[in-house]
């Protein structure tokens, strides 16, 4: 900018007692700060910004300007108090702008009567800028000729790297101008659809895709061409032999001050993706068929793994409480039998108690002993079964007079319900009986006095069942899925239970050899109730005629 317009925007300066001013030039393609006094441009980015933001969408009126808030806001920004702005040249041939602006720190400074003062210099001021421009035209236009060689050369260059760039590229590039045409694809783009240059060119698009896909890929082009936006598609191109190949494009389009020209696209050919994807449908039903076995395998695996816990818990406890019971067994028949050793004076009378005690102990122990290797060698024996017809009634009377002694002692009730017919089954009668006599005599073990005992034999249609059924002290809810399990005593005092010769597990155990079940529901303080089913032979084996 020359002294000559320097010295005017000081006089400019002075009489409006601006501290801070400059001459801003807006064009279409952005602004420049031609000349600044009082401050550094990049105290002004903000507002250029906003004005520039202004001047594209809806030209810059200064009385508006002063009432928008992001002036304003600004303004308190840079704690100025008052600010001017007013339009100084507009040359129409290159569509630019020159606006001069002023800032001041006092209120109220540019009143009427100063922006009067500042509007009559602002002519003079205007007449020396577009002087100043043409000048400055002038200049430019004698050195064309030498920059036109220059930036011709460094056109070439930019262009030839640009070839390079996209022949090299393993995707299909081309550019399309507004009308769908193809004015520019690289050589992979050639390659794969087999045309040649001059086939291609002025082609149009829709011309090399597959009919099928015309419809959908003329809708996806308008779009991008009307939103302006990045826009991505499917679709197949076919080439000059027929093949067809599937494409996935991203395409934007090529716009200059607002008008669109064309259409650039990159295309990636998706055959192997589609054909990797194929296969992996394929395998996918395979990988969860087996994520849902080794998910199975895994459940068992951790269901087992607390049975094991559970069993090993169990053998724990039972050695701990048979521990128990032997100790104070034996602590009581070695106590009394010392005092008897080591006190002379001790009466006959006291010396009877006291040997009566030790052998009550003594057979209190022994009792203990018998019962846990009776039911240990029952429980691992194998269980041998000679089956015969058994007349299911009379097996379990027989049962029930067994147990009648032990019943009578207790003064508990022992009843017994079936029909009036005999029901006959093939088993092993001496097993079976073991099994129903060990389910009765537990029910009026741990029955109290004056409590009720009852069975009942119920002639099903393919079997026969049998329920065992006591007013006794139950078994806890958490205890029973252990019941028909080894160790399962622990959770009782060993002492408080008489040997039966015949424990749970063999119970099961001959039930099972039998293909028959036996399931129990108790209640704590209600009684438990265990039913046991048996097949019966069907009709067919009973009709049996043997030439």
């Amino acid at each position: 900018m020359n002294e000559l317009i320097k010295n005017t925007l000081q006089i400019i300066s002075k009489i409006s007692s601006s501290k801070k001013g400059y001459l801003l030039q807006l064009t279409d393609q952005g602004y420049k700060i031609l000349t600044l006094w009082g401050g550094d441009s990049d105290d002004f980015k903000k507002l250029n910004d906003f004005l520039f933001s202004l001047h594209k969408t809806e030209g810059i009126d200064s009385e508006k300007v002063l009432s928008q808030p992001s002036v304003s806001d600004f303004l308190k920004e840079k704690t100025f108090a008052s600010f001017f702005i007013n339009e100084l040249n507009y040359f129409s041939e290159r569509n630019l702008y020159i606006y001069i602006l002023l800032f001041s720190y006092e209120a109220d400074e540019f009143t009427d009567e100063c922006k009067n003062r500042i509007l009559s210099i602002l002519s003079i001021l205007s007449q020396q800028v577009k002087e100043w421009f043409e000048y400055k035209s002038e200049s430019l236009t004698s050195s064309l000729s030498e920059g036109t060689i220059e930036k011709n050369k460094i056109f070439d260059e930019w262009e030839e790297k640009f070839n390079i760039l996209i022949n090299t590229s393993p995707d299909l590039i081309f550019i399309l101008d507004n009308a769908g045409k193809i004015t520019l694809i690289n050589n992979t783009g050639k390659d794969i659809l087999e045309y040649s240059p001059e086939e291609l060119k002025r082609k149009h698009f829709l011309d090399i895709v597959d009919k099928e896909d015309t419809n959908a890929l003329a809708n996806s082009l308008n779009r991008a061409l009307s939103d302006k936006k990045q826009i991505k598609f499917k679709t197949h191109l076919c080439s000059l032999s027929g093949q067809v190949f599937p494409f996935e494009f991203s395409c934007k389009t090529i716009s200059v001050n607002g008008k669109v020209l064309g259409l650039l696209g990159i295309g990636k050919n998706i055959t192997e993706k589609l054909k990797y994807e194929t296969e992996l449908q394929k395998i996918k039903p395979k990988l969860i068929e087996r994520e849902r076995l080794l998910n199975l395998e895994r459940a068992r695996f951790e269901q087992q793994k607390s049975v094991i816990e559970e069993l090993n818990r169990l053998k724990y406890d039972f050695i701990s409480s048979v521990s128990h019971e032997f100790r104070t067994t034996l602590a009581s028949i070695i106590g009394f039998s010392e005092t008897i050793e080591s006190d002379p004076d001790l009466s006959e009378s006291m010396k009877k108690e006291f040997n009566r005690v030790i052998m009550s102990e003594g057979k209190r122990l022994a009792k203990l002993i018998n019962y846990l290797l009776d039911n240990s060698s029952l429980e691992d024996r194998l269980v041998l079964i000679n089956k015969a017809d058994v007349e299911v009634i009379k097996l379990v009377q027989t049962v029930v007079e067994a147990n009648y002694e032990s019943a009578y002692v207790k003064n508990i009730s022992v009843t017994f319900e079936h029909p009036p017919e005999e029901i006959t089954i093939e088993a092993d009668r001496e097993n079976l009986f073991q099994v129903l006599n060990a389910l009765v005599n537990n029910a009026i073990r741990f029955t109290g006095e004056l409590g009720r005992v009852k069975l009942i034999v119920n002639n099903l249609y393919n079997e026969v069942e049998i329920v065992v059924s006591d007013t006794g002290i139950g078994i806890p809810e958490r205890d029973q899925p252990y019941l028909f399990q080894r160790f399962f005593r622990v959770s009782q005092r060993m002492s408080d239970i008489p040997s039966i010769g015949v424990g749970l597990v063999f119970v099961k155990q001959i039930i099972d050899s039998h293909k028959g079940l036996i399931t129990v529901q108790s209640e704590v303080g209600s009684g438990t109730t265990f039913v046991v089913k048996l097949p019966k032979r069907s009709k067919i084996e009973k009709n049996e005629v043997k030439i």
